[in-house]
């Protein structure tokens, strides 16, 4: 297998290192480049445990294990983050005790520099070797060796400046630099075990790879609408859970050819392990209330990216980012609307068109690319304000978050987030209009004034 031949390599070569260095440090009595050595012996222990953890993981699931072995590798990553940090606490203390017993003047010096030398050289090849290997094969505990072998040149180099500062005479930085070796190792063991501890403990994936398995699902024909995108991690790997909206018309086979059509989308993800898929079937008038939260959505991205690339100065980015905050509580509210609508109550939508919201949607989709095109021109930026206000969006938005009972207008103020007042605007669109001397860009103002005011 070619996973477990690159931790073979990885054996090999620190066991290389930590012979050399080891020879080389008894030879010497540099305390330095015995800690050097003891922290090739570290990796020496965490190449094999890599090794064994990455047989066990790569073993098919079974009856005990029906998801798989895959906590295999972190769990030994994080055996051996311990021995690591223990190891380097005792080198630690060792060099420390030599410095406060007094430093002893260094044997061998050139079979000492000589063999730090070789272990700088021996580390890079080592790192790129399985830097290389550990991005082929997606594996995380290659790519954690590669990168403590990396960290490994600079212990070294700390080691190869005390050794040369004890040769010239300064044989104080020889233990001093053992305790910079002695702290490398500990910090090297803390970062490796709290990123394996994060494995263990299921800890959800990064948003952009949630949005990416959200993308993978909404892209296949038949899926309306996409919700409740959770995930962990089990060992390196993820295990995704979806909801899909899918016509309530559906027969049920097709629902669950859908439904598998979406998995394998999802499980194309090269991280993603295994997707569980469940299928809501949906009324139209959900699909609607959806796509509608969708686009204010992307309207909100669409003026955070203008407020982000500060387009017209600090005047315009307060009303960019007023903008986008009055988008994202209307994307709340109208999740309130989904939310009570399944719980059976009603609202004023039934005249809402799914066809017209739905090319809304695809047109708000070329506004929002076009913001994000850099150097984008302030003349630009508010052709497309008076796009994303179009006034038939904010007339959508006032049919659909209207319920049939009044009583329920409280909740929906209640729980959503209350978004800048019409005043709060119009005062920061007045800022800008008197930021800037072009009467074309102050007419776009007035016209933009005029929307959000008729909008409501």
């Amino acid at each position: 297998m070619a996973a477990r031949r690159a931790t073979f390599v990885g054996i090999g070569g620190n066991i290389v290192l930590f012979m050399v260095k080891g020879a080389a440090g008894a030879a010497s009595g540099s305390i330095a480049l015995i800690s050097d050595a003891l922290n090739s012996l570290v990796d020496v222990a965490a190449s094999i445990a890599i090794s064994y953890s990455v047989a066990v993981a790569h073993r098919e699931p079974d009856q005990d294990h029906p998801f798989g072995h895959q906590r295999a590798e972190p769990l030994a990553a994080l055996a051996v983050a311990i021995f690591t940090a223990i190891l380097g606490f005792s080198v630690g203390r060792a060099a420390l005790e030599h410095l406060l017993e007094g430093a002893s003047p260094i044997r061998e010096v050139e079979w000492a520099l000589g063999a730090l030398l070789f272990s700088m050289a021996g580390n890079l090849l080592l790192a790129r070797y399985l830097r290389r290997r550990g991005e082929a094969l997606d594996s995380p505990a290659i790519l954690a060796n590669a990168i403590e072998s990396e960290n490994d040149i600079w212990a070294s180099l700390a080691a190869l400046i005390g050794v040369g500062a004890a040769a010239l005479g300064l044989s104080v930085l020889d233990p001093l630099a053992g305790i910079l070796v002695g702290g490398w190792i500990i910090l090297g063991g803390y970062r490796f075990g709290r990123q394996n501890i994060d494995y263990l403990m299921g800890k959800s994936p990064r948003a952009e790879l949630l949005g990416e398995i959200r993308g993978a699902a909404l892209e296949v024909a038949g899926v309306k609408g996409v919700h409740d995108v959770r995930g962990h991690h089990v060992g390196h790997r993820v295990h995704v859970e979806v909801h899909i909206e899918v016509d309530e018309d559906l027969r049920t086979r097709q629902s669950h050819d859908l439904a598998g059509t979406v998995r394998r989308a999802i499980e194309r993800i090269p991280v993603i392990d295994r997707a569980f898929v469940h299928v809501d079937p949906v009324l139209d008038s959900m699909l609607v209330i959806e796509t509608l939260a969708r686009s204010e959505r992307l309207v909100s991205e669409t003026y955070a990216e203008l407020a982000r690339q500060r387009v017209g100065g600090p005047p315009f980015e307060a009303l960019w980012t007023a903008l986008a905050t009055r988008a994202q509580a209307r994307a709340e509210q109208l999740a309130v609307v989904r939310r009570l609508k399944g719980a059976g109550w009603h609202f004023d939508d039934a005249e809402l068109s799914a066809e017209r919201v739905r090319r809304r949607w695809e047109g708000l989709m070329e506004s929002a690319v076009q913001a994000r095109q850099r150097p984008l021109p302030l003349e630009a930026a508010l052709a497309i304000a008076l796009e994303l206000e179009g006034g038939s969006d904010r007339a959508d938005f006032a049919v659909a978050a209207t319920p049939w009972d009044s009583a329920l207008a409280d909740s929906l103020v209640s729980e959503s987030p209350p978004p800048p007042s019409m005043e709060i605007l119009v005062r920061r669109i007045a800022a800008a209009r008197e930021s800037v001397q072009d009467s074309d860009i102050a007419r776009r103002l007035e016209d933009l004034r005029e929307r959000l005011v008729g909008g409501g």
